[in-house]
């Protein structure tokens, strides 16, 4: 005679002797579908994503102002210490307090190595040389004060104009070094007596 009591340990027992008939088709029935790809669990925050507009960007030195960019746009770049910009207009201050006044259609400002790439149309003015460049590419490195122009160089100046197919200006020693084929014109420029030869 079976009672109540006698069927309870009775169905654990018909489990555990036909599980090898229906362990098969549940197992592949409770499989998960499509597999597991173990990167969309990684997720990776990507925090230097910006866009801005009308930025103002300054570096400073000791306390006194290296660099200042004004730009109407400017966004994250390839790495996080990397800003691109466009529609630029910087000032870089001297040692000496002196100021050089520049703008560009593009660039560049890594902050990590302090260096400002500019891209297009670009423009320096020396208001105390009283001289302007043009290029169309200039790399300034505000750690050792140099600008370098790989490609044709425009320098006019008072009463001066210097064409050359490269430029590298040191701003604290004020020296250039114009490469490639160089056009010097001159104004008002007397040639020595030739009989003092």
């Amino acid at each position: 005679m079976l009672t109540r009591r006698n069927l309870v340990w009775v169905i654990p027992l018909g489990f555990f002797l036909t599980f090898p008939l229906w362990s098969i088709p549940v197992g592949s029935f409770l499989t998960p579908r499509g597999g597991y790809d173990p990167s969309l669990n990684e997720r990776k925050l990507d925090a230097h994503k910006f866009t801005m507009e009308n930025v103002h960007i300054t570096q400073s030195k000791s306390g006194n102002t290296s660099l200042e960019i004004r730009a109407e746009r400017a966004y994250s770049g390839d790495t996080e210490n990397e800003y691109k910009m466009e529609e630029i207009d910087a000032v870089v201050t001297g040692n000496n307090g002196e100021q050089t006044f520049i703008a560009a259609r593009k660039g560049v400002l890594d902050k990590e190595t302090a260096i400002l790439t500019l891209i297009d149309e670009v423009v320096v003015i020396k208001p105390k040389d009283k001289f302007e460049l043009y290029t169309d590419l200039l790399i300034y490195n505000d750690k050792t004060k140099i600008a370098n122009s790989p490609g044709k160089t425009q320098v006019i100046g008072e009463k001066i104009e210097i064409r050359g197919n490269n430029l590298i200006f040191n701003t604290e020693t004020e020296s250039y070094d114009l490469g490639g084929r160089v056009h010097c014109k001159l104004e008002n420029f007397t040639s020595p007596n030739d009989a003092s030869l």
